[in-house]
């Protein structure tokens, strides 16, 4: 097949502008008349804004839940919830109440009939405070006419024998002893050594 020849191919159309520029300028200002040209040979595009249906316009738009939209009224940030809950703040312990400290009684008498209760505990000294609490209700048995003892008797024995006072609760060391069957309680806040007690004392156990 012979090739086209450039006659017989589709005709193009030619599109020819011609533009007529009239323009006032004042003498030898050609800028204006630069500008004037410009203005007349640039083609005006007007913006086709196309609008959308308003059927389209509400499936593009996002759908947003109604426990969404309860959320972005009521809702609290993350961070405002967690810090109300204060899961991540450290809790500071309290500070553990002081009891009252038992009384001094001046006159209980220590002196004993024949060993004093500092001469009782200088022949052998206790080294904690369950075997000071055996102690003074040793001696008050044996020495002192007094077959119970309390707190009250117990933090005159500590005061004469100058040992150290840094106990919170006076009665805790008496009902520990009492689970251990070292004391038995004979009425509220009295208590009294019992063999296992005195045996414990004199081998020197706790």
């Amino acid at each position: 097949m012979a090739p086209k020849k450039p006659s017989d191919s589709a005709p193009r159309s030619n599109k020819i502008r011609f533009v007529l520029v009239e323009a006032d300028i004042s003498d030898g200002n050609l800028s204006e008349l630069t500008h004037a040209i410009t203005s007349a040979l640039k083609p005006t595009i007007t913006p086709v804004h196309r609008q959308l249906p308003a059927r389209q316009v509400m499936q593009a738009l996002p759908e947003v839940s109604e426990s969404a939209q309860e959320e972005e009224v009521d809702g609290a940030p993350d961070d405002e919830v967690q810090e109300e809950a204060g899961e991540d703040t450290p809790r500071t312990p309290k500070p553990r109440a002081k009891l009252a400290l038992p009384k001094y009684l001046p006159d209980l008498d220590l002196s004993g009939n024949g060993t004093s209760f500092k001469d009782y505990i200088e022949a052998k000294p206790p080294r904690n405070h369950v075997k000071r609490y055996l102690s003074a209700a040793m001696w008050l048995k044996e020495h002192g006419n007094s077959p119970t003892i309390n707190a009250d008797k117990v933090y005159t024995c500590y005061k004469t024998a100058s040992w150290p006072l840094g106990i919170n609760d006076w009665d805790s060391n008496f009902r520990g002893a009492v689970k251990r069957d070292l004391m038995r309680r004979v009425s509220p806040g009295e208590y009294a050594i019992t063999p296992i007690g005195e045996a414990a004392l004199q081998k020197g156990d706790e």
